[in-house]
């Protein structure tokens, strides 16, 4: 019995055009990337999209997607996972968002997508300031009947620094 050794079909990358002209070296592009992850339904290691896209035997493409997915996570467009996995960030009910940060130490997080916020206890505040970019999970309600959160990662600090000690 043979077995065939080609790869998946997959349709082409619609912006492919856009990538060659841009690099000399093109990977697939973002919308490829997430278009993908959206239609697999389950999470995907770095390895399996390099054999996926065809990229297995170039390690210039390689570290070029690696850096692009580096820059997707960065921008919250996917997640990497505790076992190396990337993902969408809706599918993983994780919301997008700004922080508020109240006097009292409780905080909310503003969804980017303009739904209800959610609640922050001081304990997850410790880690953020007012102003930083996260993403968070919603864990429930709380007594005063909002949606409660939990910071799953930070995508960007609004205070890069700050002077002072900082106490426990």
């Amino acid at each position: 019995m043979r077995f065939s050794s080609k790869k998946p079909k997959l349709p082409l990358d619609p912006f492919a055009k856009r990538e060659a002209e841009k690099y000399t070296n093109p990977i697939p592009s973002r919308e490829y990337i997430l278009g993908y992850l959206k239609e697999c339904g389950h999470l995907v290691k770095r390895d399996e999209l390099y054999r996926i896209l065809g990229l297995e035997e170039d390690p210039e493409q390689q570290e070029a997607l690696r850096r692009r997915l580096c820059a997707m996570e960065r921008d919250g467009q996917i997640v990497l996972t505790r076992r190396k996995g990337y993902g969408l960030p809706d599918k993983m009910n994780l919301v997008r968002g700004r922080i508020i940060g109240h006097k009292d130490g409780f905080g909310f997080l503003v969804p980017d997508d303009g739904s209800d916020d959610l609640y922050l206890n001081a304990r997850q505040m410790q880690c953020v300031f007012h102003g930083d970019r996260v993403l968070a999970r919603v864990v429930g309600i709380d007594k005063r009947n909002r949606r409660e959160g939990v910071i799953a990662e930070v995508l960007e600090h609004n205070t890069p620094s700050f002077v002072g000690r900082f106490f426990y």
